[in-house]
C-alpha cells in the first residue's frame, strides 16, 4: 500500500513539474509567435492590396464546407475602398496551402500570396512559385472562367487542384456576395502600381526594421548570412539551448519569393521551443537560397552554443521526402559531387535506410551532377526518388542543366506517389518478385560468351546503364542470336556488375530471334537491365529489314486512346498477328514524364515481333496513364485481330 502511495505521489510531482514547464514555455513563446503571425498577415495584405489600410470584416452566408478563412477590406488614405483580401487554407497533398488573394473593386485579381508549404518539392511546392502565381494577376474575378485563365501544374494535380478550388470559392464570394462585376485588368499597370505603393512605404519599412534590429540585439544574437542577397537573422536562446525567437530584422530578398518565406509566421514560428542543435526549416522549392541562409544562421547559433559543435556537415542541405522527410547534404565543386551525406533520417532499416549509408552514398562522389543517376530500387522507390530529388535541387541551385536518363528516376506525380507509398510496415516485406539482387559469382566467373560467332558477324552497341557501357551482339544468317557479351562497363559492384557477370542471363538469349529477344528487368538493377535490352532493340531494328516480312496492305491502323491527354497510337501487324511496328504519331503528354516514355525507343521497339494477342508494355511508375493508354491500344488491336 505504501509503495502505491509513493508511486502516486511521484507521478503527481512529475506531472506538476511538466505542466509548470509547459506553462512557462507557452508564456515565453506566445509573444514572439503572435508577433510573427501579425507580421505574416501584414506581408500577405501588403502584397495583394499594396498601399492600403486594412480592416477585417465578417463573411456573410458562407456555404457549408467553405475553405475561406478571413476577409479584409482595403481602403486608401481618403477612405475609399480599393479592394478586398480573402484568405483560404485548402488541403493540399502535404498539408494546408495558405492562400491570400486580392480582388479590386474594378473586378480583377490583383495578386496572390502563398504562405509556407508542406507540398512535395518540385511538384506541389510549385503553387508557391512566381510562374504559377503570376497567372492570376489581372484576370477577371470570375469563378466561371478561372480554369480557362489559369493552368494546373502537370504532376501536381492534387496541390494545384486544391489551390484552384479555393480560388473559385474566393471569386464566387466576391462576385456573388460582394457584388463585384468581373473585368480583366492590365497586368503591367497592376504591377507598376504595386511597385509604386511599396516604394512609398519604404521609409516606414526601414523604421520598422531598425526598431526590430534594436529589439533583437537586446536579447538575441544577430548572424550575417547570404540568401539571394546578404541579410541578418536574429536568434534568441534560453539557458537550455532552446529557441525563444527567430527573426529577420534586415533583408532584401525578392518579394513573392524569399521575402514571403521570411514573412511567413509558420516558418520561423515553428522553430520556437526547438533545441538549437537540430533546429532547421524545410528547404522550400523556389526559395532554396533564402531557406539555406536561415539554416546557416541556425547552424552558426548551434556552433556558438555548443563546444562540440563546429564539425558542421559539409555541403548545402536539401530537404526531401522519402518514406519520411530527411535532409541530404551535398557539396558541389566544379560541377561534380564532392561529398554527399544523410546524417539523420528515419527511413526503414533494411530498405530505405540501406540507400543512405556512407558506403551506399559513396558511389556518387566524383560523379558529374549533370548526369548522376539514382538507380530506383524496387521496394524503396520513395527513398530512391527522394535522393534523386535532392540532386535535382542541387543542380537548380548551382545552375546545372541536369540530364535525366530514362529510368534514372521515374518522376512521380503526386497521385502515383500516393498509390505507391506503403503503410509504415509495408516496406518491411517486399513482394516475392522483388527479391534482392543475387550475389555475385566467384571472381573467376567472367561474363559468358557462348559459341564464337563467325568472323565479322558481331556488332558493338553503345548504351547507358548506371554508366555508359558497350554490348556486343552476334547474329547468325537467320536473325537468331549467336552470342551476347558486355566487353566494357563500369556498373556498380554488387548491382549492375553482378547482373553482367551472370552467365545464365546471356546464355538464355542464344538461339532467340533478335526481333523479340530481351532479358527480364531485374529489381534493383533496372538501369543495367534496360541498357542491355536497349542494345538488343537496336540490333533488332538493324536486322528488321532483312528478317521481317513487309506487312500486308492495310494492316496498319490508328487507335485513339487517352493517357494524361488524348493521343493516337499506330500499330502495324503482319499476316500472322505479330507486331511489325508501334508508334505514337500524335500526343500531348507531359515532357519529362509521358512524353519521355513515348520517346523511348526501347519501350515501343521491344513490342516488335510479339504476338498482338498478349503484347503489352510494363506500366511505369509516374507515367501510369500513358503506359495504360498504350496498352489500351494494343488490347484494341488484339480484339480486332481475333
Amino acid at each position: 500500500m505504501n509503495d502505491i502511495l509513493k508511486l502516486g505521489v511521484r507521478l503527481f510531482l512529475f506531472s506538476l513539474i511538466a505542466a509548470a514547464a509547459l506553462a512557462v514555455t507557452n508564456e515565453v513563446t506566445k509573444g514572439p509567435i503572435a508577433e510573427q503571425k501579425l507580421a505574416a498577415k501584414k506581408a500577405a495584405l501588403s502584397t495583394v492590396l499594396p498601399g492600403c489600410e486594412y480592416e477585417q470584416i465578417e463573411f456573410e452566408n458562407l456555404a457549408e464546407g467553405s475553405e475561406l478563412d478571413e476577409i479584409f477590406v482595403g481602403k486608401d488614405a481618403s477612405g475609399e475602398i480599393k479592394g478586398y483580401a480573402l484568405s483560404a487554407s485548402p488541403q493540399g497533398y502535404g498539408g494546408e496551402i495558405p492562400i491570400t488573394m486580392g480582388v479590386s473593386t474594378e473586378g480583377h485579381v490583383t495578386q496572390v500570396y502563398v504562405g509556407a508549404l508542406q507540398e512535395t518539392a518540385g511538384l506541389g511546392s510549385r503553387v508557391g512559385e512566381d510562374a504559377f502565381k503570376e497567372q492570376f494577376i489581372g484576370i477577371a474575378a470570375d469563378p466561371d472562367t478561372l480554369r480557362t485563365d489559369v493552368d494546373k501544374i502537370s504532376g501536381a494535380s492534387v496541390s494545384s487542384g486544391a489551390f484552384l478550388n479555393a480560388s473559385e470559392q474566393i471569386l464566387a464570394y466576391t462576385k456573388g456576395t460582394l457584388g463585384i462585376e468581373p473585368k480583366a485588368g492590365d497586368k503591367d499597370a497592376i504591377l507598376a502600381a504595386a511597385a509604386a505603393a511599396n516604394g512609398g512605404a519604404e521609409a516606414e519599412g526601414e523604421a520598422a526594421e531598425a526598431a526590430e534590429t534594436e529589439a533583437a540585439a537586446a536579447g538575441a544574437t544577430v548572424y550575417d548570412v547570404t540568401g539571394f542577397q546578404p541579410f541578418k537573422v536574429a536568434i534568441e536562446l534560453d539557458g537550455e539551448g532552446k529557441i525563444v525567437s527567430v527573426s529577420v530584422p534586415e533583408h532584401n530578398e525578392t518579394p513573392g519569393l524569399g521575402a514571403d518565406l521570411i514573412a511567413d509566421e509558420a516558418v520561423l514560428g515553428a522553430l520556437i521551443g526547438q533545441n538549437i542543435e537540430d533546429a532547421k526549416i524545410d528547404v522550400k522549392a523556389g526559395v532554396t537560397l533564402t531557406s539555406n541562409a536561415i539554416n546557416d544562421a541556425l547552424r552558426q547559433a548551434a556552433s556558438a552554443g555548443s563546444e562540440e559543435a563546429g564539425a558542421a556537415v559539409p555541403g548545402d542541405p536539401y530537404t526531401v521526402k522519402g518514406m519520411n522527410k530527411f535532409t541530404v547534404y551535398l557539396d558541389i565543386a566544379d560541377g561534380k559531387i564532392a561529398s554527399i551525406s544523410v546524417p539523420e533520417h528515419s527511413e526503414t532499416p533494411g530498405f530505405g535506410a540501406d540507400l543512405l549509408t556512407e558506403e551506399a552514398l559513396a558511389v556518387y562522389a566524383g560523379q558529374d551532377l549533370a548526369d548522376a543517376k539514382v538507380d530506383v530500387k524496387a521496394g524503396v522507390t520513395l527513398t530512391s526518388n527522394a535522393l534523386a530529388a535532392a540532386l535535382d535541387q542541387a543542380a537548380a541551385v548551382n545552375g546545372i542543366d541536369r540530364k535525366k536518363a530514362e529510368d534514372a528516376q521515374p518522376e512521380q506525380t503526386e497521385e502515383a506517389e500516393k498509390a505507391e507509398e506503403p503503410e509504415p510496415a509495408a516496406e518491411e516485406a517486399p513482394a516475392a518478385d522483388e527479391a534482392p539482387v543475387e550475389e555475385a559469382p566467384a571472381a573467376e566467373e567472367a561474363p559468358a560468351v557462348v559459341e564464337a560467332p563467325a568472323e565479322g558477324s558481331a556488332k558493338t552497341y553503345e548504351v547507358t546503364g548506371f554508366q555508359p557501357m558497350k554490348v556486343e551482339i552476334a547474329l547468325d544468317g537467320e536473325g537468331k542470336i549467336a552470342s551476347v557479351s558486355v566487353p566494357e562497363h563500369n556498373e556498380t559492384p554488387g548491382l549492375g556488375a553482378d547482373l553482367i557477370a551472370d552467365a545464365a542471363i546471356f546464355e538464355a538469349l542464344v538461339g532467340q530471334n533478335i526481333a523479340d529477344a530481351k532479358i527480364d528487368v531485374k529489381a534493383g538493377v533496372t538501369l543495367t537491365s534496360n541498357a542491355i535490352n536497349d542494345a538488343l532493340a537496336k540490333a533488332a531494328a538493324e536486322a528488321a529489314p532483312a528478317t521481317e516480312e513487309a506487312p500486308a496492305e492495310g494492316s496498319t491502323k490508328t487507335y485513339e486512346v487517352t493517357g494524361f491527354q488524348p493521343m493516337k497510337v499506330e500499330i502495324a501487324l503482319d499476316g500472322e498477328g505479330k507486331i511489325v511496328s508501334v508508334s505514337v504519331p500524335e500526343h500531348n503528354e507531359t515532357p519529362g514524364l509521358g512524353a519521355d516514355l513515348i520517346a523511348d525507343e526501347a519501350v515501343l521497339g521491344a513490342l516488335v515481333g510479339q504476338s498482338i494477342a498478349d503484347a503489352k508494355i510494363d506500366v511505369k511508375a509516374g507515367v501510369t496513364l500513358t503506359s495504360n493508354a498504350i496498352n489500351d491500344a494494343l488490347a484494341q488491336a488484339a480484339g480486332e485481330a481475333k
